[in-house]
Formats: C-alpha cells, sequence, structure tokens
C-alpha cells in the first residue's frame, strides 16, 4: 500500500471514528442553585433503570455551569440533576445546548426528600434540534388529545390515533434521527397499550422484524409495559403442557428456556428480542416465590457471561447485582477508623438501627452536592436510621477542613487511612452508599444516592406517621 492510500484509509478512518463518537456541551444558568452541583445521568441499562453519573459540575457564582458529555455516538436520552430536581434532555454528537435550569414551581407542594421533574429551558435551539422536535410533537399530541379526548372516554380512539400516527409521520418526513423516529412511534405505541389496542397488533405492529433498541428511552418504556409479568403468564400456561418453565428453570437450561419460549411467533424470529424478553421475566419471577431463586441466579450468570449481545450481558450482571442489593444480604465487612475527633470508631457502634454509609472524597464536587440532600434526611429519619460518612481524602487535614468549612454536617465522619476499606467494600468511585441491616447485614449494597431515590427506601424501613 502505499504511503498516500496509507494516509487516506488513516484518515479515512479517523474521521469515521470521529463521526460516531464525539463530545457534547451542555451550558447555562441555574440561577437559584447558586453553588450546588449539576450533573448528567444516562442509565446503564433500561431493564434495571440503574442510574448511571456521566459528569458533574459545580453552578458558580452568578448561576452558569458547564458540562462537558464525552463520546456520544447517537442520539441519546440523559436527564440533569441538581438535588433532587431531573430535568429531561436528548443530546446528539457533536451538539451543544444552552439552557435554563428553572426553580421549582412556587404554587405546589414539593417534597425535599421525593425526586421531582422539572422542565429545562432550551435556548437558541433550532427547529430541528431533536429537544425542540420532542417539545414540538409533545404540543401536538396536547392538541389532539384536547379535540379527541371523547373518543378514548368512548373507547374508540383506534381510528384516530391511526390518523395521528400517519399526521406525525408527514410532518417530521424529513428527519433522519433514528431515535426522534423512534421516539414519535414508539410514544404513540405506549399510548396504544393504555387503550386496549390487541396484544397480537402491538407486537406485529412495533415488534416484528424490528430491531430492539436497547437504549431508546420510549422504546423500552413500551417494551417494560408491553411485557410486564409475560413470564409469569406464560409459566402458567405451559403448566397445562407439562410445566416446561418451571422445568427447564428448575434444571438450568438456558437453551430450553429459549426454545420454550419461541412458541410465541414474535420471539420466534428474534433471538435478541427473546433473549430480552427472558431477562425481563427471570427479573419478575425471582420475585414471585414460585421458582427457586439460585436457579435464576445461575441462568442469569450463564447469560451475563455467555450471550452474545453485549447488552444482555450488562442487564442480566445488573440484575444479579439488584438481588444482592434486596435479598437477605451478606454481612457488611467490619472496619475501625478514626473520627474527626481522632476517637476510634467501629461498624458495630451501629448495630440495633440501619446504618447509611457514604464514601466521599471531599474535593470531588458530586460528592459534596450530596451531602445537602443528605442533612435533610438525617433531619427527618435519624431517629430510625444512623448516617456515616468515611472519607478517601488523601490525609486526615483534608477531611477536617472539609467539616470546618460545613459545620451543619454533624454526623460521624471516619477518615479511611490507605482506602482500606474502601477495598473492603469494592467501592469503584466517590461518592458510593451503602445501607447496612441493624443486624449488621447489606440491606442495599451499593444503594441510592440522597439524591436519587433512597427516600424510598427510608420510607419502608423507616415510615413517617405525618404520612
Amino acid at each position: 500500500m502505499s504511503k498516500r492510500s496509507l494516509l487516506l484509509t488513516f484518515t479515512f478512518s479517523l474521521f469515521t471514528l470521529l463521526a460516531f463518537a464525539q463530545n457534547v456541551t451542555v451550558e447555562g444558568h441555574a440561577d437559584t442553585y447558586k453553588g450546588k452541583t449539576i450533573a448528567a445521568y444516562s442509565y446503564q441499562d433500561l431493564i434495571t433503570n440503574t442510574p448511571i453519573m456521566i459528569t458533574s459540575a459545580k453552578v458558580n457564582d452568578t448561576g452558569y455551569f458547564t458540562l462537558s458529555i464525552p463520546n456520544i455516538k447517537e442520539s441519546q436520552y440523559m436527564y440533569l440533576n441538581i438535588e433532587n430536581f431531573n430535568g429531561s434532555i436528548y443530546v446528539s454528537p457533536g451538539k451543544s445546548y444552552h439552557i435554563v435550569f428553572p426553580p421549582p414551581d412556587s404554587t405546589q407542594y414539593l417534597n425535599p426528600f421525593v425526586t421531582h421533574p422539572i422542565d429545562l429551558v432550551f435556548q437558541n435551539a433550532s427547529a430541528t434540534d431533536i429537544n425542540s422536535m420532542v417539545i414540538d410533537f409533545n404540543e401536538q399530541w396536547d392538541l389532539f388529545w384536547r379535540k379527541y379526548y371523547t373518543y378514548f372516554v368512548r373507547k374508540e380512539a383506534t381510528a384516530v390515533l391511526d390518523s395521528f400516527q400517519l399526521t406525525m409521520q408527514q410532518r417530521y418526513v424529513d428527519v433522519k434521527d433514528p431515535y426522534f423516529i423512534g421516539y414519535v412511534n414508539y410514544t404513540i405505541a405506549e399510548i396504544e397499550i393504555n387503550i386496549l389496542v390487541g396484544q397480537k397488533t402491538l407486537a406485529n405492529k412495533y415488534f416484528k422484524n424490528k430491531p430492539v433498541l436497547y437504549h431508546n428511552y420510549e422504546y423500552m418504556k413500551f417494551f417494560n409495559d408491553y411485557f410486564k409479568d409475560y413470564m409469569e403468564q406464560f409459566a402458567i400456561e405451559r403448566a397445562k403442557e407439562g410445566d416446561e418453565v418451571n422445568k427447564t428453570i428448575s434444571g438450568n437450561d438456558y437453551n430450553g428456556l429459549m426454545e420454550v419460549m419461541k412458541v410465541n411467533p414474535i420471539l420466534r424470529n428474534s433471538d435478541s428480542l427473546c433473549e430480552l424478553v427472558l431477562l425481563k421475566g427471570l427479573n419478575e419471577l425471582y420475585y414471585t416465590g414460585d421458582f427457586d431463586k439460585e436457579n435464576i441466579k445461575t441462568i442469569l450468570k450463564n447469560i451475563s457471561v455467555n450471550s452474545k449481545i453485549d447488552e444482555d450481558k450488562l442487564i442480566a450482571k445488573n440484575i444479579l447485582n439488584s438481588f444482592i442489593e434486596t435479598g437477605g444480604g451478606e454481612a457488611a465487612p467490619e472496619f475501625t477508623l478514626k473520627d474527626s475527633q481522632g476517637e476510634l470508631t467501629s461498624l458495630i457502634d451501629f448495630r440495633g438501627k440501619y446504618l447509611y454509609i457514604c464514601f466521599f472524597k471531599s474535593s470531588i464536587s458530586a460528592s459534596v452536592g450530596e451531602m445537602d440532600v443528605m442533612s435533610a434526611l438525617r433531619r427527618q429519619y435519624g431517629k430510625k436510621i444512623n448516617f456515616m460518612c468515611i472519607s478517601e481524602d488523601d490525609n486526615m487535614e483534608d477531611m477536617q477542613h472539609f467539616l470546618d468549612q460545613n459545620k451543619i454536617y454533624t454526623w460521624p465522619f471516619l477518615f479511611d487511612k490507605n482506602h482500606e476499606v474502601l477495598k473492603l467494600y469494592n467501592v469503584k468511585s466517590t461518592p458510593e452508599f451503602f445501607l447496612i441491616g441493624p443486624k449488621g447485614k447489606f440491606f442495599r449494597s451499593p444503594a441510592d444516592p440522597p439524591s436519587h431515590g433512597i427516600q424510598e427506601t427510608f420510607d419502608q424501613i423507616a415510615p413517617q406517621k405525618n404520612k
């Protein structure tokens, strides 16, 4: 190959790589949240909805912030979080977004311990920006609903909804973004489920000979609703044929289970769809009590290692991790560390109550951003739940300096010299959270962070009398 040909090949390969993985910038103002942390989140998968923080930054003293989101290959859904407020955003490779993160709606009571959605304001967005198109579609739907809602009340909406879908396809005929096309189709599909369009009709329209859109939020919402409790009902039906589902699960027979499921023609023609339905089903069957949990785990471990689909491997791993979180729990590793006063404190000192632990580093803004919410949660639940922070700072002085600047944080802060406890708990990044039960066993491992749902768990284990 000549040098010129080699250079052209390299240039083309580099161009292709850059075209499929580009950075995204999100900047704007959040004037109500000066000094707070804003973070961009995605989901590891849309079966377990395991959140993953992509990046974070601090809102400065003027209310300005900027986030750089790396390696975006295609349009996708994300959400921006400040404290307990989440705002949805769709990002496309190489794009920049200018937004306003608005203050909470003062006309509504907003529980500070529950996560609330908030509508981001997009500034200078073109009509072809995916967020603009999503807003436009939602406005079209609102107009349609106001005009035809009586058809829905009379359960005669199928024909007018088909007409609306055709109108939207014509309205966006020049749009090439696959994500937005999916957004329109599967948002309407979700409406069709709610008006009880036949299961076979929906399957032929939206699943037959269609790709599985693992990363399309609207597709996966429709998928999860369509196949809700599918495996449980399927197992009941197949029991009449000799209890095939139970036999294959009891035998840890992944291949046999897939074959049994393929009596459904929609699943027969797509291994990827069939395996995804199986994953969702195993996750649900685990909690019914009708199947051996260890056998379900064995099949999931098989999928997590041997599946030909990377997304399914990750989903299987996340489902297994969720079982660890909500199961009886293993004993949390014991430790003894010095607190901010130099006194030795041990895990066993907290037996008898639930213990919520935060591993943090004071130089990481996302860690600090969770502290205010944690402080509010402690005021709400502190009589029944203990709180603890374990510092992964480089030295005790850094932790002490942080506490000197934040005297409102009055729960125990321990210093993890040489990061020994971090290794014991297999902490991959900070902040990371764990909830330990009164007998010293993991109750959630890892646990949701303060700003992302742990209050729901707290309500279960320490219900409030005034609710």
